[in-house]
């Protein structure tokens, strides 16, 4: 008889934005497993077992250039939804998780927090028609889960905030490949 997979409960932020006629993510890139993925990370004890607070703690952590803004709200994309079990890269056993997914809410523009993303973080803009046809990065399997879990698809989430960031391209796709460059490394 095998033994039950461990279990793990985690949160993720999706943070979508239109920058003139294109729509970016920000995405976080992880050197371990080399991927990228939806800002977020597991549940830890001071969370309180609420995957709204693990989303909300790892999107401090993972992009301090939001603590600045006085309203951070997250909106649920999903209820919490069961994946695997799969093989974890980093435990080398099999996991099986429960997810939840969140859209962060920005009651003002966000250019703060495009401002203030270093060119040498971990998180990157990375095109929704990348995320929905890649060719220039290997996506978390969670990309995809969240793209059938949404009723039309990543397409049909809503944007984070409602202002068009056109004035902000530059920001957008010359970092891109600055940024990939350094996190690849």
């Amino acid at each position: 008889m095998t033994a039950a997979p461990r279990k793990s409960r985690v949160g993720f932020v999706v943070i979508k934005l239109r920058v003139a006629e294109t729509v970016f993510y920000l995405m976080r890139f992880n050197a371990k497993w080399k991927d990228i993925n939806f800002i977020g990370g597991h549940d830890k004890r001071r969370d309180a077992g609420d995957l709204k607070n693990t989303a909300r703690r790892e999107l401090w952590e993972e992009v301090p250039s939001l603590r600045g803004y006085p309203k951070l709200e997250l909106e649920p994309l999903s209820g919490i939804v069961g994946h695997g079990p799969i093989l974890s890269r980093s435990k080398g056993e099999y996991v099986a998780y429960d997810i939840q997914f969140f859209l962060l809410k920005i009651d003002r523009s966000p250019s703060k927090l495009i401002e203030l993303l270093s060119s040498r973080t971990r998180n990157v803009w990375v095109p929704e028609e990348e995320l929905i046809h890649p060719s220039r990065y290997r996506l978390s399997g969670l990309v995809k889960l969240l793209d059938q879990l949404t009723p039309g698809g990543l397409r049909n989430i809503p944007f984070s905030s409602a202002t068009n960031m056109s004035g902000w391209r530059s920001y957008f796709e010359p970092q891109d490949d600055r940024q990939l460059r350094f996190v690849l490394k």
